[in-house]
């Protein structure tokens, strides 16, 4: 559930494609190495890695979002969608500028965070802490093995705007959670997908990302791949894991010879540095590790469904308001749908719109306290 240019580009969808300078230097490791058997090597070893996702310096539209980045139109992305790199778009945001650790404690000091794992390099059989106050993370993070997975606290959530692809087309009716991601670093992801679209934002540090295709024959036995809550019956090292996700691939030391589909497999390198966002489609495989140091992101979790709202864009439109504009924050908006955990999970999330765009400039915080939102 974890969720982690330069000098080389590529192409991919007519857009430019871009890896840094660390991932380009990474990438050429990586084929060396392939050029040796091995029994076991690292993630970053193994397979056929094609580059980096797509780059861009702009937002997609709404409309782009829907029909090229989650698939939905006809087309080589059709079924499938792409993943992207939004460079700077966290910029944007108060939560960039202002999440110093010293912010943090004398402004949000008593939040709850509902979550804490207790594990940087995660197995999912490890029992969190829950309703930790933000002070008390602050207090033991650099020093531990902690890492927050909670639920973006009231008042962060104030902080963190909704990327302006999501302004309208429905994706605001269909919000399933945020999660707000802050350790010291070296953290390691399982390798695993997610039923939601997502937007990730990085606001300090950087993560290293992994993604497979959704068409990858990942979600098999053949390659180690578990539902954790079944294999936990005859097998007692997963008896408290959850989800589904693979279990028998530790990333640090891929035994190719035991799962040799690992070696065969294309995949595709994202760097998210502080300031940028990435958007992940449902379904993608993914591997997310961060280097020592701050880190500090959140994502929105959202179904997209499968007929564009056209008609809510001209709505906007109509009240004089950009779609490509910062409009809505996390905190204007309710949460729940999809939530299997949710009693109103099918039942539509809704969003107060700003009368004035949340504009902020060069990452600067705003002077003023945000206007008061009115419904749309």
């Amino acid at each position: 559930m974890w969720h982690p240019i330069g000098s080389s580009t590529l192409h991919f969808g007519g857009r430019r494609v871009g890896c840094t300078a660390a991932s380009a230097s990474r990438l050429a490791m990586t084929a060396a190495l392939l050029s040796f058997p091995s029994a076991a090597v690292t993630i970053w070893e193994t397979g056929q890695p094609q580059g980096g996702v797509e780059v861009r310096e702009d937002f997609m539209t709404p409309q782009e979002l829907f029909a090229n980045y989650m698939g939905r139109a006809p087309g080589r992305t059709q079924g499938v969608g792409k993943p992207a790199l939004l460079k700077g778009a966290a910029m944007h945001m108060p939560a960039f500028s202002r999440w110093t650790d010293e912010y943090l404690r004398e402004h949000h000091g008593s939040v709850i965070m509902d979550q804490v794992e207790t594990e940087k390099k995660e197995s999912r059989t490890k029992f969190p802490h829950e309703h930790w106050t933000l002070a008390q993370f602050l207090d033991q993070y650099n020093n531990s093995n902690i890492y927050s997975t909670a639920n973006t606290p009231k008042g962060l959530s104030d902080e963190v705007y909704f990327l302006p692809p999501m302004n309208c087309g429905g994706y605001t009716r269909r919000l399933q959670s945020s999660v707000l991601w802050f350790s010291s670093g070296d953290t390691k992801s399982v390798i695993h997908n997610d039923g939601q679209q997502n937007f990730h934002c990085m606001f300090a540090g950087t993560k290293q990302w992994i993604l497979w295709d959704p068409r990858s024959n990942i979600a098999t036995k053949q390659m180690g791949w578990v539902n954790a809550e079944e294999e936990a019956k005859h097998d007692p090292s997963l008896k408290d894991a959850y989800g589904t996700y693979a279990a028998r691939i530790d990333v640090d030391n891929v035994d190719v010879n035991r799962f040799p589909g690992w070696s065969k497999l294309k995949w595709w390198n994202m760097t998210l540095q502080a300031g940028d966002c990435a958007f992940i489609p449902s379904g993608w495989f993914h591997y997310v590790e961060a280097p020592r140091q701050r880190s500090i992101s959140v994502h929105v979790w959202f179904h997209g469904g499968n007929k564009f709202d056209e008609a809510s864009c001209d709505k906007l439109k109509s009240r004089g308001f950009s779609t490509s504009d910062f409009l809505i924050s996390l905190a204007d908006c309710n949460w729940g749908w999809g939530d299997p955990d949710s009693a109103s999970h099918r039942k539509p999330t809704k969003c107060k719109y700003h009368k004035k765009p949340l504009v902020v400039t060069d990452g600067a915080a705003p002077d003023a306290s945000l206007p008061k939102p009115d419904e749309l």
